[in-house]
């Protein structure tokens, strides 16, 4: 049986992976976010806080 090499992805599919790990992070920040009580809402700016914080960018 004979195996076949892909080699490295190209630069359009790694753009769109890159793009579905942010969308995916995204997801979860938002569901986490409006699992929470809020006295006044949430907006976006909340859930990239939080999905800055799952990615790692916050200590």
């Amino acid at each position: 049986m004979s195996t076949i090499d892909a080699g490295e992805p190209s630069p359009g599919l790694a753009d769109i992976e890159a793009r579905m790990t942010r969308l995916d992070l995204f997801r979860t920040a938002h569901g986490l976010v409006s699992d929470l009580d809020w006295a006044e809402g949430f907006g976006v700016y909340d859930v990239l806080q939080v999905a800055r914080f799952l990615e790692g960018g916050e200590d």
